[in-house]
């Protein structure tokens, strides 16, 4: 009897060990998959999002338009990149513009007389298409040199956080009697100093339309395209100046829509630019509103 009592207990306790021994194998191979998976993980890890590209793949561009009692603003922004964007906005809000007089005090804020929802909001621009928007301050009640800010609210890009605010443009204008006393066909939009166009100025309405400027572009050829922010009109199109850069040469446009090809509503765009010699994409883009549609 003592015999067979000890067989047992042999055999148990040669089961016991077996099954520790099982137990710490699996243990052991379990943290080993672990160590795999991590060390994986940290040879493969997400790609880092360049959130400075994507910044830079969107031109924002401002034109600012006075007469004697109102001035209108038109500006876009637009997705110069080969890829689509997500532009996020922590309201409806989607852009501001604050006047200052010339002593520095406050006349106008957009929003100041407006409600918006407070709520997550976002707007996709695929390749070449824009974010457009015009406005009007109208009973402009003194005349004088004004200082305009418009920013594009624009929180993310891609669902990557903005911490600056990349999208805003201050630029000047004067509202005097001088404005008024233009006809509309002589009214034109001045915009400024850039690295290959410079002093581009509008007129004309109704799909018909005049731009004069200067350009300092390689061997004096530049290219010029025209869309209401989803559809292109005018295909880009060559221009050949006198001279190439670093000389600035004179240049005038004149470029008309047909009825059929004019948005019911939304802002048709200038753009002007030069192709890259190396990749044949468009390098000094800008984006130049030529006149808002509304909508009847």
């Amino acid at each position: 009897m003592k015999k067979r009592t000890a067989i047992m207990m042999g055999v148990l306790a040669f089961g016991l060990i077996a099954c520790g021994a099982d137990a710490e194998k699996e243990s052991a191979e379990a943290q080993n998959k672990k160590e795999e998976t991590v060390e994986t993980s940290s040879n493969n890890p997400e790609p880092e999002i360049d959130v400075e590209k994507l910044i830079e793949q969107l031109s924002m561009d401002v034109g600012i338009d006075a007469s004697e009692d109102a001035v209108s603003f038109d500006f876009s922004l637009k997705n110069t990149g080969d890829s689509p964007v997500i532009l996020g906005f922590t309201s409806s809000q989607k852009y501001e513009i604050k006047v200052n007089n010339s002593e520095g005090d406050s006349v106008y804020t957009f929003s100041s007389d407006k409600m918006f929802t407070q709520e997550l909001t976002t707007e996709e621009l695929g390749s070449g298409e824009s974010l457009t928007a015009t406005e009007t301050w109208t009973n402009v009640k003194e005349q004088g040199e004004y200082e305009a800010t418009i920013t594009f609210l624009v929180d993310t890009i891609n669902d990557q956080s903005l911490e600056a605010v990349p999208y805003q443009v201050t630029q000047s204008f004067t509202v005097n009697d001088e404005n008024s006393a233009q006809s509309d066909n002589e009214k034109g939009k001045t915009y400024g100093k850039g690295q290959a166009f410079r002093e581009v100025t509008v007129s004309g309405e109704n799909g018909s339309y005049v731009i004069q400027g200067e350009a300092r572009v390689f061997e004096g050829s530049f290219l010029y395209s025209v869309e209401d922010g989803h559809n292109v009109i005018i295909e880009p199109t060559p221009v050949q100046v006198s001279d190439g850069a670093p000389a600035w040469s004179s240049f005038e446009l004149n470029i008309d829509v047909p009825e059929d090809k004019r948005p019911d509503f939304g802002l048709v765009t200038l753009t002007l630019f030069e192709e890259s010699s190396k990749d044949g994409k468009p390098t000094n883009v800008n984006n130049i509103p030529l006149e808002s549609f509304p909508s009847e």
